[in-house]
């Protein structure tokens, strides 16, 4: 039962947003034309028409204008091809269902290229079994079908890349805005705390607070990537967007260190000139990438804003007070590691400045932005290496695919067994409800019968009430508009407004109405069908994906620390380089750790060992951040080294125990007598065993612990 209410609450669940009300209406318009021709001209088949374009419009999930084009013209045109070739499969029972297995086990398998790809796939599924349960063996019906369904398509790309332009760099230029907006707000949340003396406990939810930047960072850098293609250094747009979006990386390595060294230091008297320096320098960085976004955002350059002030006047501050003797005065040397940091910080933010302004006015990048983007080579893969990687029986997406192929061809010959008409809606929706995740499936299946009774019961009451065809097709656009303008919101809504948009479609071609019933029974019958395949066939659930998740996230941790501890400085590409591929890793474990709380049965209270293990590797991480400022050479390197290769063969040894899901050896004593006369660095040094030790213990309790049995 708890389970079965923690599904509700996803279900039920309102995100954060605004309805899309633009993309309701484009899919609504989609929708509608090719149906109002086929009403007016009387050709029945151009309704097919109306179903390419209500699936190329919600196949658009916005990106740069390039992936967009790509991705709606595969499902146009593939879905043109494979309409075609399923329109006489469905006229022989032993064939409907051969076509049925291998092509929607295809379509799924399509996963291996991306979620891209397997979203182009699962369209591609629609429209196959959609004419599979429309048999028509003559070959003019044939080639009918397919024009109308590329029809539709044309008109929904149409609508969408050509009637309701975008500008090819818009998305990217907004995809960077909200990276620099969650770096102004930690710019903001760094002066208060510091200014404060705040406790540890805030500088720990300080920084969960912004959480959200290497999402946004990766989401920005495929956006960018997707817009730019292969005109490398064509535009100047482009480059002045890809310093922009490169310089992030660093600048928010730097906010990390700076804030982790302020937490060490910020409450002792003698730092208190340091603290005032560190308020007022990151109240100036913050207007700065204030102010980026909003260059970023302007659609053209006139009307921007001024540029603030890259060094504020000094001012004096209130709560402040004038040192006493004993403190060190402003003129007298701050703390060594600080000063780097806050050099390193100006540097990039006059990078940004010149960058932001060259993107307004229309200069060229300047030496200073061409230094910051490196050349990393590019590798061509084949198109083939993808589905070489998943065609094993280990395989996620190789398992996944055989599943849905299965299942829904089972259910096919069920309902055809059964008598229930209109077999090829249940498959349908078996391949809607099934998932990689069991968790998603269970959550879908929620979700479809909900909204296909409660979708049913508003079609039955429609059909009492709206009689004429020109009323239907009214109606229709409006059940459209509104739930895909939902869709952002809740899918579950979006799922009760769009069932009986499906049963309308039907119905205005058939006539007969007892089909929302008929309809009703086979959901049911497909979500037993489809949590059967998922818990039967092939079950992996995320407890055992969740110890190799966290296991790579450790290992990754350790090599982060090892190699900015070799390269003496963390903002060399190298050492940049291995944090990314541990913020990517640590991003996999936390959403395998989202999946397991959505499966596991027991107390919430067992699930903080998991949640302590991705908190710790964040925060040692962090340390290790911290720690990979450039240092002079009396720091003794060859003692930090030394640090560094047992805490690194520490986190490896705790990744294997994880692995393994064995309780890990005791850690072994780490040589932290490093010579400093830096104190905020010396402070630094002594986290890392402390962290170390926390990591420990949360492994302990995880691999020992109930929630992965």
């Amino acid at each position: 039962m708890r389970r079965l209410f923690r599904h509700l609450r996803s279900v039920l669940r309102v995100r954060p947003g605004k309805p899309a009300v633009g993309a309701g209406l484009r899919t609504a318009l989609a929708t509608a034309v090719p149906l109002v021709l086929a009403f007016l001209l009387g050709v029945k088949d151009a309704s097919w028409g109306g179903l390419s374009g209500l699936l190329v419009s919600l196949a658009d999930k916005g990106g740069s204008y390039r992936a967009r084009a790509k991705e709606l013209g595969a499902v146009t045109v593939l879905g043109a091809v494979v309409g075609a070739l399923g329109a006489p499969g469905g006229s022989t029972p032993w064939l409907d269902v051969t076509l049925m297995w291998l092509g929607v086990t295809a379509a799924a398998f399509a996963r291996s290229y991306g979620e891209t790809a397997g979203s182009v796939g699962g369209q591609l599924a629609v429209i196959f079994v959609v004419s599979l349960g429309a048999p028509a063996v003559e070959l003019e019906a044939t080639l009918a079908r397919g024009f109308w369904l590329l029809f539709g398509g044309v008109w929904a790309m149409t609508l969408s890349l050509v009637l309701w332009p975008l500008r090819p760099y818009r998305p990217a230029r907004r995809a960077i805005a909200r990276v620099y907006r969650e770096l102004a707000e930690a710019c903001w949340d760094l002066s208060r705390l510091s200014r404060e003396s705040a406790s540890s406990q805030e500088w720990v939810e300080a920084a969960e607070r912004h959480l959200g930047v290497r999402p946004l960072m990766e989401h920005a850098r495929a956006t960018l990537g997707a817009t730019r293609g292969s005109h490398l250094g064509k535009s100047r747009r482009g480059e002045h967007l890809l310093v922009l979006l490169e310089t992030c990386e660093p600048l928010s390595a730097q906010l990390i260190a700076l804030a982790e060294a302020m937490e060490a230091a910020v409450r002792e008297p003698r730092f208190l000139p340091l603290r005032a320096r560190v308020e007022s320098l990151c109240d100036a960085y913050a207007a700065m990438a204030s102010w980026v976004e909003q260059v970023l955002v302007y659609e053209r350059n006139e009307g921007a804003p001024r540029a603030p002030r890259l060094v504020p006047r000094s001012r004096r501050r209130r709560g402040y007070h004038r040192p006493s003797s004993g403190i060190r005065t402003r003129e007298d040397p701050l703390s060594l590691h600080v000063d780097v940091i806050l050099r390193k910080l100006r540097e990039m933010a006059g990078v940004v400045h010149e960058t932001a302004a060259g993107l307004l006015h229309g200069d060229p990048v300047s030496d200073r932005g061409r230094s910051v983007v490196g050349s990393e080579p590019r590798h061509a893969r084949s198109w083939l290496a993808p589905l070489r990687d998943h065609l094993h029986s280990d395989s996620l997406v190789f398992r996944h695919a055989l599943r849905v192929g299965l299942v829904a061809t089972v259910a096919l010959v069920v309902t055809q067994l059964v008598g229930i008409r209109d077999a090829h809606w249940v498959s349908l929706t078996v391949i809607a409800i099934l998932q990689p995740y069991s968790a998603i499936t269970e959550e879908r299946a929620l979700q479809r019968v909900g909204g296909t009774l409660l979708g049913a019961c508003l079609a039955a009451v429609i059909a009492t009430r709206v009689h004429s065809p020109s009323a239907l097709l009214t109606v229709i656009v409006l059940l459209t508009a509104v739930s895909v303008a939902l869709l952002p919101i809740n899918f579950g809504a979006f799922q009760v407004l769009l069932t009986p948009d499906y049963l309308l479609l039907a119905t205005l071609s058939s006539g007969d109405w007892s089909l929302a019933g008929q309809r009703a029974l086979g959901v049911l019958l497909a979500c037993a069908l489809a949590l059967m395949g998922a818990w039967l066939l092939w079950p992996m659930p995320e407890r055992r994906r969740f110890p190799e998740a966290a296991a790579a996230a450790l290992r990754a941790d350790g090599d982060y620390l090892r190699e900015v501890i070799s390269r003496h400085n963390a903002a060399l590409p190298e050492a940049a380089a291995a944090r990314r591929h541990f913020g990517l890793a640590l991003l996999d474990a936390e959403a395998s750790f989202e999946r397991l709380t959505a499966e596991f049965h027991g107390p919430p209270q067992q699930l903080e060992s998991g949640m302590a293990v991705i908190t710790y590797a964040r925060r040692f991480a962090t340390v290790v951040t911290a720690l990979g400022m450039e240092r002079p050479e009396a720091e003794v390197p060859g003692q930090l080294k030394l640090l560094a290769h047992q805490a690194g063969r520490a986190l490896d040894d705790l990744a294997e125990a994880l692995r393994a899901r064995r309780v890990p050896p005791p850690l072994p004593p780490l040589q932290v007598s490093c010579k400093t006369d830096d104190p905020v660095f010396g402070a630094l040094l002594e986290r890392v065993p402390r962290q170390l030790g926390m990591l420990h213990g949360a492994v302990t309790r995880l691999s020992s612990g109930p929630i992965l049995r």
